[in-house]
């Protein structure tokens, strides 16, 4: 279990987040949800151990993720980030790869590792295209893929900063599946998304951040209520309640 306990940080004097305490429990998917700057992606990277909070803990099964060391770091936890700075001109099938190092496999195991991920994202026929060539859309699969890759038997926390904010609606469904097949290893996921009726669909738990804190954490019936959203967003927010869930939109 990744415990989050009374987090603040700040940058140039500004507060970015305010006594943030969460907990992502295994098998679980928690999916943060608020407008842009509310602090989603701070948080995301507090829990990964990209940065130190200036006060507050981050504990994974009681070992602070700061101090832990990369490697082990790596093995324990993988994280899709927003910004994928990858200029080189690497094939698609070697920018998956990378997402297998930590796992220190062997050359064999390493191969079929990649042809199952690039597999599952339906990737082969990119497999031996130059990264940089591609679309967003497929750049962000392709990151996916390598993100996915890197959980193997020992990972323990998925962590994913908006990762279909460029997929089309196939690959938004196939990334959702995997998701969810993920946390059923007994995998604690927490996903950053901007899409309401995904994050209905996802999540365990909904996680509500505005203006740094934290404005409510529960289920999706507990917490995706017209008033909360539509106050979190500003706008209007109607919540139909279906057979396959509720659905929301803006009027």
């Amino acid at each position: 279990m990744l415990t989050a306990s009374h987090l603040n940080l700040k940058r140039q004097g500004k507060p970015l987040l305010q006594d943030i305490s969460l907990q992502l429990i295994p098998g679980e998917v928690t999916v943060l949800l608020g407008p842009n700057g509310a602090g989603k992606s701070s948080l995301l990277s507090l829990l990964s151990g990209l940065y130190s909070p200036d006060s507050g803990s981050v504990l994974l099964d009681e070992q602070s993720v700061v101090a832990l060391d990369p490697q082990l770091r790596a093995c324990y936890l993988a994280m899709y980030t927003q910004q994928q700075p990858l200029n080189f001109s690497f094939q698609v099938d070697e920018v998956v790869a990378l997402g297998c190092y930590p796992l220190q496999l062997s050359a064999a195991e390493m191969a079929e590792r990649v042809r199952d991920y690039l597999s599952q994202f339906e990737l082969e026929q990119l497999s031996q295209r130059q990264y940089t060539r591609l679309s967003g859309g497929e750049q962000q699969r392709v990151q996916v893929a390598r993100v996915m890759a890197q959980v193997g038997s020992q990972c323990r926390v998925l962590l994913l900063d908006e990762p279909v904010s460029e997929m089309d609606l196939k690959y938004q469904q196939l990334l959702m599946q995997r998701i969810r097949q993920v946390a059923a290893t007994g995998v604690a996921v927490c996903c950053v998304l901007h899409d309401l009726n995904l994050a209905a669909q996802l999540a365990d738990q909904i996680v509500l951040l505005q203006n740094g804190r934290m404005l409510a954490a529960g289920t999706v019936g507990e917490v995706m209520t017209e008033a909360r959203l539509s106050d979190l967003y500003q706008v209007s927010v109607r919540k139909v309640e279906t057979d396959a869930g509720p659905l929301f939109s803006s009027r």
